[in-house]
């Protein structure tokens, strides 16, 4: 026996994991199928006689009421998106094509859907751009750098020059009693500015990955709790300083004196956020990543120590906090600091095989972890 075109039709129905359904003029679902019933979490016996407002959560409902009107004033199908809410709580993002049907007459007697679940596609979505700008910023950090790096060094050669003469000057200055003493307070201001101006180079070519590094095994918990006795003095009294490790006594191979200056830079970007008091909290670790990196700012596969660094500050926006890293950028107005911390900080993780990811919520505070790279990789953690 061949089947009917009904038959058919009806099977279809059942079978394809799209929502549909049919609608009469007051809003009562006519025809339901198995898709459109198990996401409200009931069987399509249940929904056929009811409204939206009996079914949905009351924002839900009102949104299709307002769909429906909008394809009944108009008479043509009409798609529609947006995140539809059952009432267990259920979200699902949906791309609906509503239209109207008639009789043979040509009047109309109600509302057709058909429904298609584009939750795991907009999730992809967004992954992908997410991805996207990712690589974008890894991207554009590694060109500033190049740039930031080549211009560096050829300021470090200029100001070599005036710095060596300056200090010729100055000794045979020295030498000669009939010397105008105020000239000699004249070089020292202007030394004292080439030698400001070079510590700035060096932290231009430590973004750039460029600044000559010694690495050695460092017990980071150790060094942590020499830079927390140097930090207590300058970040304030109202700063309550805190920190943990995990008891494993992780050695990294970095360079000791670049990892201080790394942890009191990001400490005192941390004091300026909580101006009115508040907690940092400094923890080491020792972590695994599994997962690929999608970017060269991601760390690779591995073993390292981590360093993180919290405080219950003000926060950065995703804006700010895209950019914290790149050279000369701050938030602080002309007299609040060069921006070039937190870059000094990317360029040495970067530059000693690691990596370095902040994460900031406006008004809760921000984390900056460093990955290390550990003087011996373990065989398992």
């Amino acid at each position: 026996m061949v089947p009917n075109s009904s038959d058919i039709l009806q099977a279809v129905i059942k079978a394809t994991p799209d929502a549909i359904f049919v609608k009469d003029l007051q809003g009562r679902y006519l025809v339901v199928n198995q898709a459109a019933a198990r996401f409200l979490g009931r069987s399509p016996d249940e929904i056929v006689g009811r409204n939206d407002l009996e079914l949905y959560p009351e924002a839900t409902a009102r949104r299709f009421m307002e769909d429906d009107r909008l394809v009944l004033a108009t008479g043509e199908a009409r798609e529609f998106e947006g995140i539809a809410e059952s009432e267990s709580g259920a979200q699902a993002y949906y791309l609906v094509t509503k239209g109207v049907y008639r009789d043979p007459n040509g009047q109309i007697l109600g509302i057709y859907g058909i429904s298609h679940d584009i939750t795991e596609l907009r999730q992809a979505r967004q992954s992908l751009e997410q991805a996207r700008e990712a690589l974008f910023r890894s991207q554009k950090m590694e060109a500033v750098g190049q740039l930031t790096g080549g211009l560096a060094h050829d300021f470090n050669n200029i100001l070599s020059v005036i710095i060596g003469n300056l200090d010729l000057l100055r000794l045979r200055m020295q030498q000669s009693p009939s010397a105008d003493p105020h000239a000699g307070e004249l070089v020292e201001v202007v030394l004292r500015a080439a030698l400001h101006g070079r510590d700035l180079i060096a932290q231009l070519l430590a973004f750039a990955g460029r600044r000559q590094l010694h690495a050695q095994p460092v017990d980071v918990t150790a060094l942590v709790e020499n830079v927390v006795r140097l930090i207590a003095r300058t970040i304030g009294a109202g700063i309550a300083i805190a920190t943990i490790d995990d008891g494993r006594g992780e050695v990294a191979m970095v360079d000791p004196s670049a990892l201080e200056a790394a942890i009191l830079n990001i400490a005192l970007n941390a004091r300026d956020a909580m101006p009115h008091g508040g907690s940092l909290t400094i923890r080491t670790s020792r972590v695994e990543v599994v997962k690929p990196p999608a970017t060269g700012d991601d760390p690779r596969p591995g073993f390292y120590a981590s360093l993180a660094i919290e405080d219950t500050g003000c926060g950065m926006t995703a804006d700010v906090a895209a950019r914290a890293f790149e050279p000369f950028f701050t938030t602080k107005g002309a007299q609040g600091g060069t921006g070039l911390g937190l870059s000094m900080v990317y360029g040495f993780t970067k530059q000693s095989g690691g990596t370095v990811t902040l994460a900031s919520t406006p008004g809760r505070g921000t984390i900056v972890e460093m990955f290390l790279p550990l003087a011996e990789a373990p065989e398992s953690v």
